[in-house]
This record gives C-alpha cells, sequence and structure tokens, in this order.
C-alpha cells in the first residue's frame, strides 16, 4: 500500500507541475502577441474592479495568464492589463446570472482586459447579444469541477443562482441609439456614449457576448460566456478593447454635449 500512497503523490505532483508549466507558456505567448509582459498578479488594478457587474456574477476568482503594460495611444499612456479568471462559482460548480432585462451570464473562466484611462465615468455596462443571453446550463461533465457540479446534482442543489446587481446600475436597458445587437445598462448616461465615434467602434467589434464595463477610470472589457482560446484571441480582444477605449478618449465634450 506504501508504494500506491507514493505512486499517487508523485503522480499528482507531475500533473501539477505539468500545469503550471502549460499556464506560464500560455502567459508568455498572450505577451508576446498582445505586447503586454508578465506579472504576478492584480495588485497593480483599482480596487474599481471589484465593483463591477462581472465582479458580482464571478464572486471574485483566481486570476491566471496575467499580463499588464503602459501603452501609448493617441498622446497618452493608457494601463493594460489582461487576465483569465476562473470564477469563485466555477469552484463551487455553480453559475450566477445579472438580473437585468433581458438577463445573462459568465462562464466559468472569464477573458477579461481591463484599461485604467485618464477621465472618469458613471458605471456603464454596455452587452452585445450571444451565448451568454441563453442562460444554459454548465454540462455535468465540463472543463472542470465535474465531481464538484456532479455531487451538487446529487444534493439537489440548484446549479445557478441570481447575482447582486450593482447598486448603480438599472436592470433595464437605456433608450439609446447603439449598433445592432448591442444594448447599454446605466443610471446616468455619459454623454461620450453619444458621439459617432463610440458607435463606429461598437459596430465595428464583431466578437459576440463582448461585455463592456465603465466604472470610474476603468474601461473593462470580457466576452461573457467563453473565455478566449490562444494567445493571437487574446491579442485582438486587447485590440478591440483599445478602440474602444481611443473612441471614448476621443469623444470631445461641450457644453451643448458630444461634439463629432
Amino acid at each position: 500500500m506504501d508504494w500506491l500512497i507514493l505512486a499517487i503523490l508523485g503522480g499528482g505532483t507531475a500533473a501539477l507541475v505539468a500545469i503550471s508549466r502549460t499556464r506560464r507558456r500560455q502567459q508568455l505567448a498572450t505577451a508576446a502577441s498582445s505586447g503586454l509582459e508578465p506579472t504576478r498578479d492584480l495588485a497593480h488594478v483599482p480596487v474599481a474592479l471589484q465593483r463591477t457587474a462581472l465582479w458580482s456574477l464571478a464572486e471574485g476568482g483566481f486570476e491566471r495568464r496575467v499580463v499588464h503594460n503602459i501603452i501609448a495611444r493617441n498622446g497618452t499612456d493608457i494601463a493594460v492589463t489582461a487576465f483569465d479568471l476562473e470564477t469563485l462559482r466555477e469552484r463551487r460548480g455553480e453559475w450566477a446570472w445579472l438580473p437585468v432585462e433581458p438577463p445573462f451570464r459568465i462562464g466559468g473562466v472569464v477573458s477579461v482586459v481591463v484599461c485604467e484611462v485618464d477621465r472618469m465615468f458613471p458605471h456603464t455596462l454596455l452587452k452585445r447579444a450571444g451565448r451568454g443571453d441563453e442562460l444554459a446550463d454548465d454540462p455535468v461533465i465540463g472543463r472542470s469541477n465535474p465531481l464538484v457540479k456532479a455531487v451538487r446534482g446529487v444534493l439537489g442543489l440548484p446549479p445557478s443562482h441570481e447575482a447582486e446587481l450593482p447598486p448603480d446600475l438599472p436592470a433595464t436597458p437605456l433608450a439609446l441609439d447603439l449598433p445592432e445587437h448591442w444594448r447599454v445598462y446605466a443610471s446616468t448616461l455619459d454623454p461620450a456614449l453619444t458621439a459617432p465615434g463610440v458607435y463606429a467602434a461598437l459596430a465595428h467589434a464583431q466578437r459576440r457576448d463582448l461585455v463592456i464595463e465603465l466604472i470610474d477610470s476603468l474601461v473593462v472589457a470580457y466576452p461573457a460566456a467563453l473565455d478566449v482560446s490562444g494567445a493571437d484571441a487574446f491579442a485582438d480582444l486587447v485590440e478591440t478593447t483599445l478602440a474602444i477605449v481611443d473612441a471614448l478618449r476621443a469623444a470631445k465634450l461641450s457644453p451643448r454635449g458630444v461634439e463629432p
């Protein structure tokens, strides 16, 4: 029996080492394709991230493939951080939906881009139609935690819950002229969202299920239901987010509203 225990421990250690090496290779590949640098964690990201709908849906979690850099865009420096977030709910074998009209969910692992810019936004959430709107249950045999999900099913525990809606977001979308498939939620509309350049940037963002959150000095982007697979696709998500940031910063505000 002693040899069996040692074999199990050895196999487990080898598996953990292999996973760590694979994730390190993925982090380096993501950094190389996106022009960012590997970093340890999210300690440098403003705490406003924890007040997003993303954080409410995830209940926090565990970051990996974290990359960060300061990127010069149109005469200013923008702090960009990108990472995969394995949600705490995923570890518990559950998922949540945001109670807006219509509701949507996120996946167990979410790819996120956070840009810190030189202006402040009221909390705003833009959502493009996609798979997250279907509120489909996770398969019992999924990408992770199949045992936990199976046990929850045996115990009769619900697989999903309603997340807490951030207090500064309304449940109903605003009646705002947006490109097809987009909707927006905000208690206070930032005039920049009415700028033609922002409209064009959203129309150009073809990724289905994309969510954009504006909160304080942050622009946060993530595809709701699926994480981004591959370094090149992650780089594309970073570039899509930066294009939207560029459009938001380029919107010129005056006492009369937004100037084109």
